[in-house]
């Protein structure tokens, strides 16, 4: 699909074009911005722009997605453009399939393993790309070893070396690094690209409006969220719903906690946009119940219950006639 894929980010794609096309692409490159506004698509589509084998589509600064370099890129199958995500990290780790889908759904960090599994593979000579691109994910989670581990290579990278650091948040990222690293913005995303990208995803029109309230610029929360209101539509209404909602979560701990976590967002939503809306005694309340929600948030990390969690939230919500029905 090319460039054209990455919606709402013009000014990102056209700093990325112009790299492209003057063949003076920056060592080392720190992609920051939201969740889901496009930022690990772009890494890709510029890595395939870097090497793709369609001279027409060089010269237009794009790529192909059909050459061989192309498709090997995109299917992650490139020997010289790695996508370094936890998955990736996890089969560093495990090649245990089963034992690898565990230690994933535990890992909250970017390790030494990572990022030395990436500098001794710069350090090799390219098997088919004219650029080796290195793109780390979820950057600003490294530890330190790790973020040490490649500050040498990220400075003088080996000729036609890109480093690409993907971060939602640069701010906790090791200053010794973001020193080092051109910063590429980009920008929330805006709610008629988000609405398409739901339609395009067969999501039904009325959901998918709703959804994006919940959206905040980033097309993977309102995905999730498309995916929460379309599972609750058909459970009851008034009490009901909130022992209806924990019985129907996932039955693996770690898919009810990010069910029950992305939830407490929603409704977190819900309260703030009803408290801006406030000049009454009620938005003390509605404030006492953002507070809670923050609670309830930090409890869902720790050794709690999520179905219990779920509970209070939306009982605490209701009491304030908050709902993720309405």
């Amino acid at each position: 699909m090319s460039f054209k894929k990455i919606l709402g980010q013009d000014k990102a794609v056209s700093i990325l074009k112009g790299f492209a096309a003057s063949g003076r692409v920056p060592q080392a490159m720190i992609f920051s911005g939201p969740q889901g506004c496009g930022k690990a698509a772009a890494a890709l589509e510029f890595a395939k722009t870097l090497n793709c084998l369609d001279g027409a589509c060089q010269k237009q600064q794009d790529n192909c997605s059909v050459c061989v370099n192309c498709k090997h890129i995109e299917n992650g199958t490139h020997p010289d453009i790695i996508f370094a995500d936890f998955a990736y990290q996890a089969a560093l780790e495990k090649s245990d399939p089963e034992e690898r889908q565990a230690l994933l759904e535990k890992t909250q960090s970017i390790k030494i393993i990572t990022t030395r599994a990436l500098t001794s593979a710069s350090q090799q000579k390219a098997a088919f790309a004219k650029w080796k691109v290195y793109i780390i994910d979820r950057a600003e989670t490294m530890e330190r070893g790790a973020a040490n581990s490649i500050l040498k290579f990220i400075e003088e990278p080996p000729q036609n070396t890109v480093w690409i650091l993907i971060s939602c948040n640069k701010e906790k990222m090791y200053s010794t690094i973001r020193s080092r690293c051109q910063d590429i913005a980009f920008a929330p995303l805006p709610d008629d690209i988000l609405l398409k990208i739901l339609r395009d995803n067969f999501v039904e029109e009325s959901i998918a409006k709703r959804a994006v309230r919940y959206a905040q610029g980033s097309s993977t929360k309102a995905l999730k969220a498309a995916e929460i209101l379309s599972d609750i539509a058909a459970l009851p209404d008034g009490p009901a719903f909130t022992t209806a909602f924990a019985l129907n979560l996932p039955k693996t701990l770690a898919l009810s906690r990010v069910q029950v976590s992305f939830a407490l967002e929603m409704l977190s939503c819900r309260t703030y946009e009803e408290w801006t809306k406030e000049s009454s005694s009620r938005k003390e309340d509605l404030q006492n119940l953002l507070t809670k929600l923050v609670f309830y948030k930090k409890a869902i990390t720790r050794n709690v219950s999520p179905a219990m969690v779920a509970e209070a939230a939306l009982i605490s919500a209701a009491q304030e006639g908050i709902s993720l029905k309405n």
